[in-house]
């Protein structure tokens, strides 16, 4: 499996300097420019353009979507509970998967839902089924991401809660 990878990237490195330049189909970009300088002319800029549209498209989620204004509320208030909980690394690697889970399957299902806007405004049950499906990823993200924090944060709350002990709940409640 190992040796099969590392043939691919060879593979892939070396090989598109033999290969004709053909422009693919599926590669569209509304502000591509000339293509027939060279095969390699836009590579740099093709590389810094790609980062350009990442961010414009994490724009456009932060910007659009008010679940995704959300998801980055609970992030940013998991993180503060985290440091302030100074929970250790192996959690911090668990939160940052489950927050990457929620804000990866929040960004596909905008995907999804955009370019089903794209193709028809009027109802078909194949695009309804497309949003069901992409909605029902997120809700799988996001009880996952919970079941995550859970497990990361109440081991540490919970005790207090338990003991009845009103003082550390109150400092609990005050670092929220």
């Amino acid at each position: 499996m190992v040796c099969c990878t590392l043939i691919a990237a060879l593979i892939g490195v070396f090989l598109p300097p033999f290969v004709a330049n053909r422009p693919n189909p599926l590669a569209w970009r509304p502000d591509h420019g000339d293509q027939s300088v060279g095969p390699y002319a836009h590579r740099a800029g093709s590389r810094l353009a790609s980062f350009s549209h990442a961010y414009d498209g994490l724009r456009f989620l932060i910007g659009n979507e008010r679940n995704m204004r959300i998801h980055v509320g609970l992030a940013t208030l998991a993180i503060f509970l985290g440091i302030w909980l100074e929970i250790d690394t192996a959690e911090w690697r668990w939160l940052i998967l489950a927050v990457s889970l929620v804000f990866a399957a929040e960004a596909l299902n905008t995907a999804v839902e955009q370019t089903c806007n794209a193709v028809s405004r009027e109802f078909h049950p194949a695009i309804k089924a497309a949003k069901d499906v992409g909605a029902a990823a997120v809700l799988i993200a996001a009880v996952a991401s919970a079941s995550i924090g859970a497990s990361v944060f109440l081991p540490r709350v919970l005790p207090a809660l338990l003991d009845g002990d009103v003082d550390s709940l109150a400092l609990i409640c005050q670092g929220l």
